[in-house]
């Protein structure tokens, strides 16, 4: 009987511990944030759930495509949005139309006109950004470059609504 007793408590200790560091592994490498506003839209809308790997910034695992969450001092939350060229990169925003090292960015994920003109070289520690509803989106058209030390991580997932659950690369 007593044996019983002690294969039931280690089996339930087993339990905690496997609970514990899938939660400490949720926590230091993801990060659950909601989505504020409209900018970047259809791709993730305003008030979905999306986690973020932190590890992606540390490790700089992120590249032209990927949706990162980073911080702006001007505003006072974080922003979400596609990084269309990382450092070493030259941005030409021109009639309509996006270039990164003189070729033209196929963009099916925006929604609306992108509007402005931008020629510059992005700094190497840096990554330019922009929101997928270009009409709505305050982005490096407007506040330049992001530096890398800035942005919190990489959007792997949206899990709320659950008929959208969306796997980013």
């Amino acid at each position: 009987m007593r044996s019983k007793n002690k294969g039931k408590v280690k089996e339930w200790l087993r339990a905690v511990i496997d609970a514990a560091v899938i939660l400490l592994i949720m926590f230091v490498f993801l990060w659950p944030t909601k989505v504020e506003g409209v900018s970047m839209c259809p791709s993730v809308n305003d008030n979905d759930r999306v986690a973020i790997c932190r590890f992606a910034a540390v490790a700089d695992m992120y590249g032209r495509g990927d949706l990162v969450v980073f911080d702006m001092d001007d505003y006072k939350e974080n922003m979400i949005k596609r990084i269309i060229a990382v450092g070493g990169d030259t941005v030409l925003i021109k009639d309509g139309n996006v270039y990164v090292n003189g070729e033209l960015v196929h963009e099916d994920y925006i929604q609306g006109y992108t509007d402005g003109y931008v020629y510059m070289s992005v700094p190497t520690d840096s990554v330019f950004v922009m929101g997928d509803n270009r009409e709505k989106s305050i982005d490096s058209r407007r506040f330049g470059t992001v530096k890398k030390d800035d942005i919190y991580g990489k959007v792997l997932l949206r899990y709320f609504p659950f008929n959208k659950i969306t796997i980013f690369g």
